[in-house]
């Protein structure tokens, strides 16, 4: 097809005779396989307008459009949450939950917690350690266990 049977299809098949130019026609005129072209768009446009019609669909037929998205509307988890009854079991269900752990944490805890009472053993050698009298090593290496012990931290 030709570049001004091209721009100006449209208004062809819409007769519009207004908008066709000079041009247009005398292509057509000139140009037996344009005019072939055309004579058959202008069949299936004809066609086409036939088969419109200005029928409204029956009484009731958007209802029934609407019942049946509803019925083919996959149910999500929200609204399987959100139903009455499967809400008072889970908050029924809940409840039972909490009533079982906090017996559990009542009964389960002792009045005084039991330390392991132990007396502290002092190890010594055969010979006896005179403390009144340290050495300065000795003394330096107390003071480094008591920094070490005060600075612990678990």
């Amino acid at each position: 097809m030709h570049q001004p049977i091209r721009d100006n299809l449209e208004d062809f098949l819409r007769d519009s005779a207004q908008g066709i130019p000079q041009e247009f026609r005398e292509h057509v005129e000139a140009c037996g396989d344009c005019a072939d072209e055309l004579r058959l768009y202008a069949k299936h446009a004809e066609l086409l307008r036939s088969l419109q019609t200005d029928a409204e669909p029956r009484a009731g037929f958007y209802a029934r459009v609407m019942d049946r998205i509803d019925e083919q509307r996959r149910n999500s988890i929200w609204t399987v949450l959100l139903q009455p009854a499967l809400g008072r079991r889970l908050v029924m269900a809940s409840a039972a939950l909490v009533l079982l752990l906090g017996t559990y944490l009542v009964t389960s805890e002792r009045g005084e917690p039991d330390y392991a009472v132990t007396t502290p053993a002092i190890m010594t050698s055969a010979e006896q350690v005179n403390y009144t009298q340290d050495s300065p090593q000795q003394q330096r290496e107390r003071d480094a266990v008591l920094v070490n012990l005060a600075a612990f931290r678990q």
